[in-house]
């Protein structure tokens, strides 16, 4: 055994912890898994576990861990701002995605018996150890590594470096399972080629061509053209799998009391301000909720049509200098102190004022949330699949209905519902959901029938098949405007002189490259790479674009530089082979996960 390595363990365990968070993102190019998950049984009494794939138990704590893990790499990318309940949604179906794809790997390497000496274990120490393992010698000003100091530590007796030994042996296996799955992918000069002119090409042309939006067009598909144009372009309208269901909300208002509160504290505000105590203008910037605080309050100058009714009301009934009593609206609690009028020339009647207010937002407290909250609940023990609906309408409550979704997204009709979308997935039909909570809503769902993938039916999709018959239609208009002007052309007219006599768009292009603009034309099109990729003075007779259909001629390629491309060929071909090497792993990993035998718990 590789007895070595004994450890700083707790100088480790985080930094792998975290690793393999990130470590797990190397099979996660096609991003979320769930949506190739085979629904499991919805067995929540198994013991801490959170499912199974393939009969390997995943464990409940790892999942939380492994959540715990991601919230925190979370937090730390947004600053320490507040996350939202679709973000910490999305937190815990990452740490479960991650969960499968580590034991897909773990079970792959098995598979392959895939080994690791004590040899090669002891030379990736030595020789090329992984970053993770070389951050607690780094320093935090300059980023310089004290490999004295790791070396001083690896040799020592009494460390105990078992987990960076996992950690690593696991590297070593996951490159040799790499390398035996994408043995055979290989990258040809021609690609190598083909990338670096795509990272150098530049080229000038003059072009003529037909813009879509020019076409005066009011062509609209008749009834019989849909129809047909839907049966023989079936495969462009396929959707996922989506599941219906029923959502009672329980609105976030706030209660009699809140109001009340706020309005006390208003008047509190005003009592300040009318002993002297404080200015209008600086008690907006101590108390106000509105954008406006930073200015004093300032509203600038208005009439009587920009603000809701009863702030207008209140605002045009003062007289310069006067401070009003508190004003309810629907955005909470206003003062109002006017500091000019402005009266017609003609019929000497008020029409504008300039003002500053100061804004108490009324929401709801923690007690009105808890209140509301508890009615959720109240509703959850009393329903099951059976009498979830009959219940909510008989008692009036907010049954909504939402269209049917996808997994992975809200909820139609409840913002930021990813947590409730999710089990909603996971859900046979007539389950009951437990309380969740938007910014909004409390809400329980009750989940309906799951609609299998395929074709989308024509009525959901008819707007797309009319768009996509009138995009052929003006084609079909432009190729018939640009057929005899590029038969002149090639009958040794030039464009200058075909464009003179034509209704088409003539231009000479600045310099362009492969992902840059053409004006008229679009950004990194095919006119971009047929040009590039042309031939000085020879016609490419039509290239379309999102904007148009053109033909152009190219008046200046760059010349292939060979002498720039020998000195980059070899790093090309290294991110090409890599790049073809993952695509060839998460194809392998991904028909893993299509085939695999998955249990989920949550």
């Amino acid at each position: 055994m590789f007895k070595m390595l004994r450890s700083q363990a707790k100088i480790f365990y985080w930094i792998i912890a975290v690793s393999f968070i990130l470590f797990g993102v190397v099979f996660s190019y096609g991003g979320a898994t769930s949506g190739c998950q085979k629904k499991g049984p919805n067995n929540r009494n198994q013991s801490g576990l959170v499912g199974k794939i393939n009969g390997t138990p995943l464990s409940g704590a790892q999942f939380e861990r492994t959540y715990s893990q991601i919230l925190n790499y979370s937090r730390a990318q947004n600053q320490g701002r507040e996350m939202n309940s679709n973000q910490y949604a999305s937190a815990r179906q990452q740490a479960w995605d991650q969960m499968l794809r580590q034991a897909l790997l773990v079970q792959a390497i098995a598979d392959h018996k895939i080994q690791v000496s004590d040899t090669e274990l002891k030379a990736r120490f030595e020789q090329n150890p992984p970053p993770a393992l070389l951050t607690p010698y780094q320093d935090q000003e300059t980023g310089s590594v004290n490999m004295e100091a790791y070396y001083a530590d690896l040799q020592n007796p009494d460390n105990d470096w078992s987990a960076a030994e996992a950690y690593v042996r696991q590297i070593i296996q996951t490159e040799k399972l790499q390398a035996i799955i994408a043995n055979d992918v290989a990258v040809s000069d021609a690609d190598v080629r083909s990338n670096f002119l795509a990272q150098n090409g530049k080229a000038v042309a003059e072009y003529i061509g037909v813009l879509y939006g020019d076409l005066a067009s009011e062509y609209q598909p008749t009834d019989e053209e849909i129809n047909t144009w839907y049966q023989s372009h079936g495969d462009d309208y396929l959707q996922k799998e989506k599941v219906e269901c029923k959502v009672v909300r329980f609105s976030k208002e706030a209660s009699d009391a809140d109001w009340a509160s706020a309005r006390t504290e208003m008047d509190e505000i005003r009592a300040e301000i009318e002993n002297g105590s404080i200015s209008f203008e600086d008690a907006a910037r101590r108390y106000s909720e509105d954008g406006s605080a930073s200015r004093g309050g300032d509203l600038g100058t208005f009439d009587r049509t920009r603000m809701v009714p009863e702030f207008t009301e209140a605002a045009f009934g003062l007289a310069v200098g006067d401070i009003s009593q508190p004003v309810k609206t629907k955005f909470g609690f206003h003062l109002i102190e006017i500091t000019e009028q402005h009266m017609d020339e003609e019929t000497n009647e008020l029409f504008q004022v300039t003002a500053r207010h100061i804004l108490l937002k009324v929401v709801p407290s923690n007690a009105t949330l808890a209140l509301i909250k508890d009615s959720a609940q109240d509703f959850l023990d009393r329903v099951d699949g059976n009498n979830f609906v009959s219940t909510a309408e008989a008692e009036a409550m907010d049954l909504i209905s939402p269209a049917a979704f996808i997994e992975g997204r809200d909820i139609p009709g409840l913002p930021i519902s990813l947590s409730g979308g999710l089990w909603t997935f996971r859900a046979d039909a007539g389950d009951v959901s437990p309380v969740f909570e938007n910014r909004e809503f409390f809400y329980v769902v009750l989940a309906g029938d799951h609609l299998a993938a395929g074709p989308a039916d024509l009525d959901s999709v008819r707007s797309q098949v009319i768009l996509a018959l009138q995009k052929a239609n003006n084609r079909k208009l432009a190729a018939a405007k640009l057929g005899p002007a590029v038969g002149e052309i090639q009958m040794g007219r030039t464009m200058a002189e075909v464009a003179a006599g034509s209704d088409l768009k003539h231009a000479v292009t600045d310099t362009f490259t492969y992902n840059g603009n053409v004006a008229d034309v679009g950004f990194g099109t095919d006119f971009n790479k047929k040009a590039i990729e042309g031939e000085v003075g020879r016609l490419i007779p039509e290239v379309e674009t999102l904007r148009g259909l053109f033909a152009l001629i190219p008046l200046w390629i760059a010349p292939f530089d060979e002498a720039e491309f020998d000195t980059r060929k070899a790093g090309i071909q290294a991110f090409l082979l890599s790049q073809a090497q993952n695509e060839k792993v998460e194809e392998y990993f991904q028909k893993l996960m299509d085939e695999a035998d998955i249990e989920d718990y949550r």
